[in-house]
Parts: structure tokens; sequence; C-alpha cells
């Protein structure tokens, strides 16, 4: 997941996970659709697939996806700034919707301020109770504390979520996680992450879902993808109700790591409670995605990835070079068209490039509105 950044690690010595952010990652090419492979019955999105349209979800509902999950929050004060417009996405398409925390307690009473601000997230985008709600159970900080003090902690996150109605609690973990860093229970019956380099059939039956893959692409979709398959129906019977509030994707605090995913999925970044002027009340209130968006299927493939991390937070500004995906697939826009932007990071990773045999840095950013963003090379980030 993810891992903002729902953020991954090559499972069985490392972190993995759609819902991971914050972690170091191992890829492949990208998996195509094919009858050999497990089922794509359950996706999960953070803000790195805030650039996914309402087509997007269709085409993946069309595609044999029936439930998405959806990253809310990181930590005591970060939320998706795509919330809104993800769960309003999801819903058109016909998919379940449920959502997922990245967690990164290590006492019971941070896990109880962290299920708070999993709740107050969750309440601005749907009065429904009758969602799943998962701790994504992956940050690193996490592998140094007891097994018993984690499960502690976990049981005190559920709790919370319990006590304001949230009854259908899960734990997304790697495979190399559990029962060494963090257990599975009655409550928490489990989403594994596993990536085998050949995924077939199913490892782990007696889960409510098994994620087999992080880099899967569907038909016309130009991103590589979190896919889970499930067991059973538990993420299948959720209802999202209505917005209890106007809901805004702008109105989250920074965070000093980001996705996941999970990563890190796209996620920890400043952002801005700014709402758009054109937006009448009642109205979600949507982040423009990255403009000038061109995706290259070459430039995606001439590059491995060696390692990806979250680092704090820093100014820069970069008049050279271009903002792209994770992967460098998708280019965003061309630095030289918003040169008085500043710049401020919260992830970075090393690629190696197939076509030198050399390796780069490439730090994430994001501007201070959160409406701008992407991996750019670090020599073209200047102070």
């Amino acid at each position: 997941m993810k891992f903002n950044c729902k953020s991954k690690l090559a499972i069985l010595t490392m972190v993995a996970g759609g819902i991971l952010l914050g972690s170091t990652v191992t890829t492949q090419a990208a998996l195509s659709p094919s009858s050999t492979l497990p089922k794509t019955d359950m996706v999960d999105v953070s803000s790195w697939q805030g650039n996914l349209t309402a087509a997007d979800y269709q085409t993946m509902a069309n595609n044999g996806v029936k439930a998405v999950t959806i990253k809310a929050t990181e930590g005591t004060n970060y939320t998706n700034p795509y919330l809104s417009q993800q769960v309003q996405y999801a819903q058109q398409a016909g998919l379940s919707v449920n959502f997922y925390h990245f967690v990164h307690f290590t006492t019971t009473q941070q896990a109880q301020s962290e299920a708070q601000n999993f709740i107050n997230a969750v309440s601005m985008v749907t009065n429904s109770k009758d969602v799943v709600m998962v701790a994504d159970f992956e940050s690193s900080e996490l592998a140094g504390i007891s097994k018993s003090q984690n499960d502690a902690n976990l049981a005190a996150f559920d709790a919370t979520l319990n006590q304001a109605g949230y009854n259908k609690t899960d734990l997304y973990t790697m495979a190399s996680w559990l029962g060494v860093h963090i257990d599975t229970n009655a409550s928490n019956n489990g989403w594994i992450a596993d990536y085998p380099a050949n995924p077939t059939g199913n490892k782990y039956p007696s889960v409510n879902a098994w994620q087999w893959a992080s880099d899967y692409r569907f038909p016309s979709i130009n991103q590589n993808m979190d896919v889970s398959q499930m067991n059973n129906d538990f993420y299948l019977n959720s209802t999202t109700g209505t917005a209890t509030t106007t809901p805004t994707t702008g109105s989250s605090s920074s965070s000093a790591s980001s996705s996941s995913s999970s990563s890190i999925s796209s996620s920890s970044s400043s952002t801005s409670g700014n709402i758009n002027a054109n937006n009448k009340p009642g109205e979600i209130v949507k982040v423009p995605g990255p403009s000038g968006k061109q995706y290259s299927a070459s430039r995606s493939k001439s590059v491995k990835l060696i390692w990806r991390t979250s680092m704090g937070r820093h100014a820069y500004k970069a008049t050279d070079g271009a903002r792209y995906s994770k992967h460098l697939g998708m280019r965003y826009g061309y630095n030289s068209d918003m040169s008085n932007v500043t710049w401020y990071t919260d992830a970075h990773e090393k690629l190696y490039k197939k076509n030198s045999g050399h390796y780069a840095i490439y730090y994430h950013v994001k501007s201070a509105d959160g409406q701008h963003g992407g991996w750019i090379w670090r020599g073209y980030l200047k102070n």
C-alpha cells in the first residue's frame, strides 16, 4: 500500500506493500493480465495514485477489481490529500471502499493518537462505519519493538477504532514480519504482502487477502498498481455512505516520511488547506494532478530500483530537468516551467540506469500547496 506512500520490499527479506511508504523496494518488469496469475480482486491506493482518473477506476472494475483500500492517514498528522477524490472515483466505479493507516506508533498512547487521526480523516469522507479500517504495519522503527509490545499497541489502536464504532479492522504486513514482529488475531485476520517472482495460486488461504504484486498494469493505465487476491468477502461488504462534511483534498499537515511504499506510496508531504474558489459548498474539492503528463515505456524499463526510503524535509529550487513518477515512466512536467516553486523533499530513491550502467539518486518533492510534485534527479536540485 501504502506507502504514502497506503507506503515496498521484497517480502521475505524486506518491507513490501502498496500501503508501504518509507521503505526499500525491489522490482521487476510490470506484470500484464494473464490467466495464470492470481486474481486482482483488490487494489490499494495512496496519494501516489492521485493522478488516476474516474475512467481508470472504471477500467479496474471492468478488469476484475471489486474493492479498493485507500490510504487515509499516516502517523498523527498526515492525511492523504487525494482521499476525497479517490473515494468518489471508487464509488462511481461501484467498488467496495475501505481505508488504511500507515503506522508509526511504538507505545499504546501513540497508537491511540494515531487511531484518532485515522478516525478524523475517514469520518470526513463518509458517515459509514461499515468499512474495513486497516493498520499498515511495516515502518522500519517497528522492527525495533518487541512483538508483545507491537501486539499490545495494535490492540490499543483497534480499541480506539472500536470505541468510535469501527468494528471491522485488519492488519496489513509483509510475510517476513508475521509472527516475528506482529501477530494476526481474531480481529485482524490479515492482509499479507508477498511478491513471488512467478505469482500463481494462493499462498495464504487462511487470511483475508494476499497482496501478490506491486507492479501490475491494467489495460490503458500506464502505472504500476498493487493488487491483491481476496480469500473471502471481508473487504467486499463495505458501504461508504455519504460525506459528513465538505471533503477537502488539501487539509493535511506535513509528514516527515512518505509511502509507501509506502511507501512509499505517494504520500507524506506538506499540503495546503486552501480551497479552490470555483468549488461550491457541498462539492468535493479536487487537487489537480500534475499537468503535461507524458508516459514512456522505454524510459520506465531502462531503470531498476535499488532502494527507496523516506528522508527529511529540505527545501530546493529546480530549473533544469523534469519531474517524474517513481519509475520515471511518467513525466509530470519540466522544472523550468515552475522555476519559482520551492520544492520540499520527503523521500529518495536509488536507480540503476541500464543503458549507461550508472546509478542515480532521485528525490521525491512536492510544492508547499501539495498540488505538484514528483521525482527529480538530485543534481538538478539547488538550495
